[in-house]
């Protein structure tokens, strides 16, 4: 998201007990001193908890221990646990209230881990349940998640909305603290900040409460940033560097990567190398790993302009690189929040339409029945106006369709490891090829799989299967080029085709994609339990620039990579054609 996820500190308050419990159970009292004690003292909430866990708990207490747990996997960026248990309490629970918070709560985990369909869906549960809400501190809470996620998907004006109404009416122990961090983001990101208000010192000032850390540090990357953009960039690094030792100590990884990326741009805008070089390293270093966000971009962008300074051309290039695939999959990042909110609220107009059309249709047939007893020429022409209402719902319904199949369409990656699937896969290798041949550059197509997948399979199961196979594309994808095509053909088999490459640098680059895989532990969970990769070369110098008979002079290099013995790299030659096994899992194909 663009806007930092504080917002899960917001649950920092105790739910009434319900009257089906026993107010003075020593679980509903432990859940309630840890439900204080979450995003202020972290070893204290957690040994709560995990006393809290150990008993026998109500249904009550039960939902409240899933939801702090759920909290607890989020502030720590264990996304989807975090996910399955908030989305039990949020659909499941008894206690309208509790549903609320682990919906707001949900919100902001969907939104960092950038599933903003999702997201957008539960905002609009979250609207509809907000109006039943009387507890303000659970409102309020609801108020700054809303705000955060419309901040980042472009709707300032109703983030901003939601922030003022945070800052006029907070609840009792609550300050302006949150509601103006969140009204200074939604700002800055609108390109709405010309100049710094008062009532921002004033807010970091009441930021006194035990939780309230992170929104003041957030504030003041803000204030650094509005620095940055106005050409102050001294101003910058005596905000960030006086407040990082207290950053440090939040153990919140998202806020440390902002904090040390705006110190790399301020130092580098400086001229002082060292540090700004410094700073991007230790923003890259802290922040969620396999994340796009907008610090990782920065500083990436920072070394490389370091580096490009220096003279260190090598490293400058590298760092470009990297730099161009953040900041690629940042901006794409920022398409799929506009295209996944239009989506969303292209589905809500619709089901408000299909409402309104549905009422509107029973008013006439109401209508209808009425004036039955009248003139039939009026009855007429209420029944032709009901008649057009149909349609008008046809087409509706109809439009809805066609646009789910067009997005349908749009499914071309893996749903597994999210490279290209086999189609994609062909259709892009077939343009690469197509433009080498125009253009007389040669293009190599490495077909690896991974040795003895099903012994994995059958031995451990198929769900660490699919581990392995995502670890080793997550290898493998470190060691590719952004223009290489990556594919899955199926089970454990996958392929890469290299643009304007010669045998010898594909030899090269098969072997250091078999040396990742063999280095790299095939799970987490298991760090003993690794896999290899067999390989086979085609090259466009053998077999000219046809998909079809790449694969198959790889595909027979492959085979024989796995006679000589596996976890090895096999060079194709157009004399394995007629021998290659592959011709036949095409005909079966």
């Amino acid at each position: 998201m663009g806007a930092v996820a504080v917002a899960v500190a917001m649950a920092g308050f105790t739910l009434p007990v319900s009257a089906e419990d026993e107010p003075t159970s020593a679980a509903s009292a432990l859940l309630a001193e840890a439900d204080k004690a979450k995003g202020a003292d972290d070893g204290r909430f957690e040994r709560l908890l995990q006393d809290a866990g150990d008993m026998k708990l109500s249904p009550h207490d039960r939902a409240l221990y899933d939801f702090l747990r759920g909290w607890q996997a989020t502030w720590v960026g264990d996304y989807e646990s975090g996910k399955r248990l908030l989305e039990g309490v949020a659909d499941g629970s008894s206690d309208v209230v509790l549903r609320f918070r682990a919906t707001a709560t949900l919100i902001n985990l969907l939104g960092v881990g950038h599933r903003y369909e999702e997201a957008y869906l539960r905002l609009a549960r979250l609207q509809e349940m907000m109006p039943s809400i009387r507890d303000k501190r659970a409102r309020f809470m609801g108020l700054g998640e809303a705000s955060q996620l419309l901040s980042s998907a472009g709707q300032f004006d109703q983030a901003e909305s939601y922030a003022r109404e945070m800052i006029v009416d907070p609840p009792p122990g609550e300050t302006i603290c949150k509601g103006v961090q969140h009204l200074l983001r939604a700002r800055r990101e609108g390109g709405r900040l010309d100049t710094l208000d008062p009532l921002y010192d004033e807010a970091i000032a009441a930021c006194t409460r035990p939780g309230d850390a992170v929104f003041a540090q957030t504030m003041r990357a803000d204030i650094a940033a509005f620095y940055l953009a106005h050409d102050r960039p001294s101003e910058a690094v005596k905000i960030l560097t006086i407040h990082r030792d207290e950053l440090r100590g939040l153990n919140y990884p998202v806020l440390m990567a902002e904090f040390d990326a705006l110190l790399g741009q301020a130092y580098l805008r400086l001229g002082d190398m060292a540090n700004a070089r410094r700073s991007a390293l230790s923003a890259i270093a802290v922040a969620i790993r396999d994340e796009f966000t907008d610090s990782r971009r920065s500083a990436y962008e920072v070394l490389y302009k370091v580096e490009q300074r220096l003279g260190n051309l090598d490293a400058a290039l590298g760092y470009h690189e990297r730099f161009m695939a953040a900041d690629k999959a940042y901006l794409n990042d920022i398409s799929a929040r506009s295209l996944a909110f239009q989506m969303v609220d292209q589905q809500l107009q619709a089901r408000k339409n299909e409402v309104e059309a549905l009422n509107k249709q029973n008013e006439i047939l109401r209508l209808t029945g009425t004036l039955a007893r009248k003139e039939v020429e009026t009855g007429r022409l209420y029944i032709f106006v009901l008649l057009i209402c149909l349609a008008v719902i046809a087409w509706i319904v109809l439009w809805l369709r066609r646009s789910q199949l067009r997005f349908m369409k749009l499914a071309r990656r893996d749903g597994l490891t999210g490279i290209c699937n086999r189609e994609h896969f062909v259709d892009q290798s077939d343009r690469v090829l197509a433009y080498g041949a125009r253009s007389d550059r040669g293009a190599c197509l490495i077909l690896f799989d991974l040795d003895h997948f099903k012994s994995v399979n059958d031995t451990y199961g198929h769900a660490v299967g699919d581990e392995t196979l995502k670890r080793a594309v997550d290898v493998c994808r470190r060691a590719l080029h952004a223009c290489d095509v990556f594919g899955r053909l199926g089970g454990e088999e996958f392929a890469v085709l290299l643009p304007d490459c010669n045998p010898a640098q594909a030899r090269s680059r098969a072997e250091q994609l078999r040396l990742s895989i063999a280095a790299t532990s095939a799970t987490q969970s298991m760090p003993h339990l690794h896999v290899t990769a067999s390989f086979g070369v085609a090259s466009t110098m053998q077999c000219g620039f046809e998909l079809h008979r790449l694969l198959v002079v790889a595909d027979a290099a492959l085979y024989r990579a796995k006679r000589a013995g596996r976890n090895c790299v096999t060079l194709g030659d157009t004399a394995d054609i007629p021998d290659s096994p592959y011709l036949a899992s095409e005909a079966r194909g």
